[in-house]
């Protein structure tokens, strides 16, 4: 079972590591001019909700590991 929950916290912690890249280069392609604001304020808030779910879930992997 910990096997497990660790591949998932890795997998995870991928997963994150991934959404900050795209969140880097986001702000990067906006701060060049190469997308709008309302297209930039609308992926930004994408990937952020999608960080957060990310950082939930690893959260629980890590309390579930003793990792607390």
């Amino acid at each position: 079972m910990y096997d497990e929950i660790g591949a998932m916290a890795k997998s995870l912690e991928r997963q994150r590591d991934q959404l900050l890249k795209e969140l880097k280069s986001l702000d990067e392609n906006y701060k060049k001019g190469k997308i709008d604001e309302q297209t930039y304020k609308a992926k930004r808030h994408e990937i952020e909700r999608a960080i957060v779910e990310v950082m939930d879930r690893l959260a629980q992997m890590r309390f579930l590991m003793g990792e607390v």
